[in-house]
């Protein structure tokens, strides 16, 4: 195993050092800010406690007191409504505690934590990475077989960056008050969008996403002055009036890009330093997260010097493809608000850089289809060698390639699906090709594998005509 150097203790950080800490290396964590630092991003998608329980970390989240999201008010494109999800699967978190609570996950992993500390030098010499960090006011070098970056946005200038959406500034400041709202607030105005945001300690966070061109071209008065302006023409504090202020306005770059070789034998960015979202997807953490996990594996794979090649392109094009997968879901919701608003912040919004590939037609999966219809393997569908994480590592697998899906799979339900498919005799029904699977997995999950290749297009009608006998 290898000695691993990470920088940056936030959700990625964090998660990235803990994962390999369990794959057996030894590993050591840098953050310049001490904690619990403050930042955004403090609504959490559904998705972020799954992926924690691979690092051990979900359950101190889900102890810690933080509010599930129950109810949106969603003004965007119509009037005022509420978007219930009576499970509460999202969380409102302070992002200083949440990011702790991880932090504290990679360390009971054996993780070495340097906080806060400096990086002031680091360069790669004969094999090895050579970091020098300042800590406590004293100088210390470390020695690391393997270099993960995950500075976020602090990054910028260490890897190369393709924008994939418009510019944005995120302008955001904090209030207290005995009347704020209870619930998140999202709004649609004329040269922005806006987010409101109520968190477990009591603050509300009310953010305005605006062009950073437009913004920056623009210097008439104050930071806090043209926030407040924009803040008057949003709903967001709309009947509070006792709010006030609980600390200063500040902006962010909020703009969505990928960084195009985010992987090198040695080294390997996550999080936010290799893809960042359009803001209105509301994921970046999940994002960030996932992205760590995969990378840990790609490093593992590195340093293990198993598939090298194809743990790099696997990587590279797993970021690619989550990045055209967002912005075009981001195109098709900011076009749902640009239909009444003709202004040049949402034209550019709506208008998609990721190419939209419509699905074919296909029959819907229901009981009839399952034991009267009868099927063969879409001509469309194509299987080729791919890279995949297997486990531990990224290994070379047989994986599926066809329209209607987002990216080639090779596995379903922890089932390797090319042999499956292998065994599909064009004209059976797909009752009768999954009792040929039952063989070697349950009947239940050989039907749901069944109804997600025809609900994909990769199992199609052969013949109207039903069976008989």
């Amino acid at each position: 195993m290898g000695s691993v150097c990470v920088m940056g203790g936030g959700p990625a950080g964090s998660t990235f050092a803990a994962r390999m800490a369990q794959l057996g290396h030894d590993v050591t964590l840098i953050e310049r800010v001490a904690f619990p630092r403050p930042r955004i991003g403090e609504s959490l998608s559904p998705g972020v406690l799954p992926l924690l329980e691979t690092t051990g970390a979900a359950r101190s989240v889900e102890t810690a007191g933080f509010r599930p999201v129950r109810k949106v008010l969603v003004t965007w494109d119509g009037p005022p409504r509420i978007r219930a999800d009576e499970s509460g699967q999202g969380l409102l978190v302070e992002r200083g505690r949440f990011d702790r609570l991880l932090l504290a996950r990679a360390h009971e992993l054996g993780v070495q934590i340097l906080h806060p500390a400096r990086i002031v030098e680091r360069h790669y010499c004969d094999g090895v990475w050579i970091i020098t960090v300042e800590a406590q006011g004293q100088l210390r070098e470390l020695r690391a077989d393997f270099l993960a970056d995950a500075r976020g946005r602090a990054s910028a200038g260490a890897w190369r960056r393709q924008t994939t959406g418009p510019s944005t500034l995120a302008l955001y400041a904090y209030w207290r008050g005995a009347s704020l709202p209870e619930e998140p607030r999202i709004e649609a105005g004329r040269d922005a969008w806006y987010w409101g945001v109520p968190l477990p300690d009591g603050t509300y966070n009310t953010l305005a996403f605006i062009d950073a061109k437009s913004f920056g071209a623009c210097r008439e008065g104050t930071l806090t002055t043209r926030f407040m302006r924009l803040l008057d023409q949003s709903g967001l504090l709309a009947g509070i009036g006792d709010a006030e202020l609980a600390g200063p306005v500040q902006a962010i770059d909020a703009t969505p890009y990928v960084t195009t070789e985010p992987v090198t034998p040695t080294s390997i960015a996550v999080g936010e330093a290799a893809l960042a979202l359009d803001p209105i997807s509301s994921s970046g953490v999940q994002k960030a997260i996932q992205s760590a996990l995969a990378g840990a594996v790609v490093a593992n794979t590195l340093l293990a010097a198993r598939s090298s090649a194809a743990a790099m392109a696997f990587y590279e094009k797993s970021l690619s493809e989550a990045s055209a997968r967002h912005g075009s879901w981001a195109a098709s919701h900011y076009a749902t608000a640009a239909v009444d608003r003709r202004t040049e912040f949402w034209k550019q919004r709506a208008a998609s850089k990721a190419q939209r590939v419509s699905a074919p037609s296909r029959r819907a999966a229901d009981a009839e289809a399952l034991t009267n219809c009868r099927v063969e393997l879409s001509a469309e569908l194509v299987i080729e060698e791919l890279p995949c994480i297997d486990g531990e590592f990224v290994v070379l697998k047989p994986a599926v390639r066809h329209p209607g899906l987002a990216a080639p799979v090779a596995y379903l339900g922890g089932e390797a699906l090319v042999p499956l498919i292998g065994q599909v005799e064009a004209g059976s029904t797909p009752l009768q090709i999954a009792q040929r699977w039952s063989g070697s997995m349950p009947l239940k999950s050989a039907v749901s594998i069944v109804i997600w290749l025809l609900n994909a297009g990769i199992l199609v009608e052969r013949s109207h005509t039903p069976v008989v006998g």
